[in-house]
């Protein structure tokens, strides 16, 4: 008989996901951010994910975007971060506090800020590329899937917040970067994922960055641009240049 894969770490997982993520909701929407989470882990299961893989998933945002961490005091914020990045590991091991790790943005301070948007992405990006370990498969796969519900999520309240392409560039306004920055980064998400040497030898991870790119493109299209535009637009344009474009 096959054993079930998901066991009483993944219910524990569950509890501290409504936990740490209690009281806050999706950005620019009513619903809570847990919805996101299990989003996550519902697209990573869908595409093999092992049960580490789906813990991860659920608790991929607690270091970066749980209420705790939006303590304005660096200092505290920092502590919060290590006392969970311990718990992590305390109550899950050493593969899941590894990947809810490699999902949490780490570029360094600067000036006791954190580091300008396109700085940050950048850093992503540059580091999605360098994933050449086999593990690192296991990271891609939790990265792609939050990116791939976060997708399909954006391209959803764009499509019903009408026809109108003025009105859905005013939609993007929730975002640091607006339109631009985020079409943008989407797309270089699916042409950093498709470079990453550890995503080559893995169908069921190129069939999810696959379905990534699916979605992305219908995003660019219900923009009204295309998919070259998008990549030279200046906010990235940077790493776009590095990356060397399609894959």
């Amino acid at each position: 008989m096959t054993v079930f894969p998901l066991g009483d770490d993944f219910v524990k997982a569950l509890g501290f996901a409504h936990q740490w993520h209690r009281g806050q909701y999706r950005k620019g929407t009513s619903t809570p951010y847990v919805a996101h989470l299990l989003g996550v882990a519902a697209v990573a299961l869908e595409f093999g994910a092992s049960e580490p893989e789906a813990i991860a998933a659920l608790l991929h945002d607690a270091l970066e975007d749980g209420p705790e961490n939006l303590e304005p005091d660096v200092t505290k914020r920092a502590a919060v971060r290590e006392a969970l990045q311990a718990r992590i590991l305390r109550e899950f091991g050493p593969e899941v506090e590894h990947l809810v790790r490699g999902a949490t943005e780490e570029t360094p301070l600067v000036g006791g800020q954190k580091a300008s948007w396109e700085a940050r992405k950048s850093d992503y990006l540059r580091r999605l590329i360098r994933s050449e370990a086999p593990e690192s498969a296991s990271s891609l796969l939790v990265s792609a899937s939050d990116k791939l519900h976060n997708a399909r999520s954006i391209l959803t309240d764009l499509l019903t917040a009408g026809e109108s392409l003025d009105v859905r560039a005013a939609w993007f306004s929730r975002f640091r970067r607006g339109q631009q920055g985020t079409l943008q980064y989407y797309r270089l998400l699916v042409d950093a994922y498709r470079a990453a040497p550890a995503a080559q030898a893995h169908a069921q991870l190129q069939a999810l960055i696959a379905e990534l790119d699916r979605t992305v493109t219908a995003l660019e299209a219900a923009c009204g641009v295309d998919t070259a535009t998008v990549r030279a637009w200046p906010l990235l344009s940077e790493v776009a240049r590095a990356m060397g474009g399609p894959r």
